[in-house]
């Protein structure tokens, strides 16, 4: 039994409750909100959250676990075309378990420190054994995916027909982990490994997702072709999604299927999210629209708070608009709509009785934080990743007044050092820095 005492929970539940409050966790689940539970539950360990706001975790719909380990590499200026065959390929296909291990922990100790308690792998990780063996050892809620195509012809690695990709994902699903069938799509998936990802996740009672609509350079994949395959309903996740043609937001929004916005990877890139996203249009509909960091070259973060922060203002400023996806809209995005997308809304994504216990604990000891007269305009609006104090997934702590509980983080990040040079040198690549640096 765990109590974490006297906290401002914003709990997202269904009246968008705020409320000082104790919570009692029993195992992996909420047990009760309320007040004194000292004395109702006198044997429990305790966490004092007197001077913390507390919220559900935040639930990171697209991130590429992987690719952290070759962080910024690809340089500012590199044309989309050098993306994958240049940078991400030659990185990616060379990859050792061991390497993948570093880089996946990596994610998540950044993951833990800003807030993020759930993810959804966006089909890029190449030993899926390795990857599950670190995830249970960091304690994230997670889905898994693996890098899957039929497309192209090279790197001769990745190489899969469409039946030896769908026998790989069948035996992914098979393994004792959450992992969807989610393909990179882009134009490197066939109908038949479309249809057949999405049969797969139905005979496993899993979501099925892919990257879409993120491009103007990707060959053309109506949403009614999509509707036509059977992929397009409540069990499918949609991430990108820029290039939506007006016509086609009322047949999304009826299919039943979630989006999820990358704006930072967007701009990164960029997308035009400006001038042809349609997400507060999507918001209005009903669809829900989740939030994702994508990679350490799109993004090169995977800090939700910055998620939040920039979708509350780019369309505010985009349509001249200041009612344009509000703090609590942006929250909902990081949270519910997160939890809607992953399939797991009767789970997470709100602090209620029964629900997991994915807990974080802001410290209100730090200037964004104050004064408290609007909780959630000061999380979207001002706060950052660095006033995440305590962390709990599952009733688990994993972070506890800013420190790990169970790893050593120093030691984590001397590893990932070392193994990146390792892996750059052997694929022959270095990092673009234009200015000089003396080591």
């Amino acid at each position: 039994m765990l109590l974490i005492e006297g906290g401002l929970a914003i709990t997202m539940d269904s009246q968008r409750r705020i409320v000082r409050a104790d919570l009692a966790i029993d195992g992996e689940r909420i047990l009760e909100l309320g007040k004194d539970l000292r004395t109702k539950y006198p044997q429990a360990e305790r966490i004092d959250a007197a001077e913390c706001v507390v919220t559900p975790g935040l639930i990171d719909a697209h991130v590429h676990l992987s690719e952290h380990i070759i962080r910024g590499l690809v340089p500012d200026d590199a044309p989309d075309t050098d993306w994958l065959p240049k940078w991400l390929l030659p990185a990616y296909t060379a990859l050792t378990e061991e390497e993948e291990q570093a880089a996946i922990t990596l994610a998540c100790i950044e993951m833990i420190r800003t807030g993020t308690t759930t993810f959804c792998e966006a089909g890029t990780v190449m030993h899926p054994a390795a990857a599950i063996e670190t995830l249970r050892e960091m304690g994230l809620r997670g889905v898994l995916a693996t890098w899957t195509w039929d497309r192209p012809p090279e790197p001769l690695s990745l190489r899969r027909t469409a039946e030896q990709a769908l026998r790989q994902l069948d035996d992914l699903l098979a393994l004792d982990y959450p992992a969807w069938p989610i393909i990179l799509g882009m134009g490197t998936a066939s109908d038949e490994l479309i249809a057949g990802a999405h049969a797969v996740a139905a005979k496993h009672g899993r979501g099925f997702g892919m990257m879409h609509r993120g491009s103007l350079r990707e060959p053309p994949l109506p949403l009614a072709h999509l509707a036509e395959l059977g992929v397009l309903d409540r069990r499918t996740k949609l991430a990108h999604e820029v290039y939506v043609e007006d016509g086609e937001l009322e047949l999304l929004a009826g299919s039943g299927a979630s989006v999820v916005h990358v704006p930072t990877a967007a701009l990164h890139h960029p997308k035009g999210i400006h001038r042809y996203g349609k997400f507060p249009e999507m918001l209005d509909l009903g669809i829900p629209v989740a939030l994702g960091a994508d990679s350490s070259n799109g993004s090169n973060h995977l800090d939700m708070t910055r998620l939040m922060w920039l979708v509350a203002h780019l369309y505010k400023d985009f349509r001249m608009d200041v009612r344009m996806v509000p703090a609590e809209t942006a929250l909902e995005m990081a949270t519910f709509h997160g939890a809607r997308a992953l399939l797991l809304e009767e789970e997470i994504g709100s602090i209620e009785p029964g629900k997991r216990a994915d807990l974080v604990l802001w410290n209100l000891n730090t200037p964004e934080w104050r004064p408290l007269l609007n909780p959630v305009n000061n999380l979207v609006h001002a706060a950052a990743g660095n006033s995440v104090d305590t962390v709990v997934v599952g009733g688990r702590v994993l972070l506890q007044k800013g420190q790990f509980v169970a790893l050593d983080e120093r030691r984590a990040y001397a590893r990932v050092d070392e193994l990146a040079s390792g892996l750059l040198a052997r694929i022959g690549l270095s990092a673009p820095n234009r200015w000089p640096i003396t080591w």
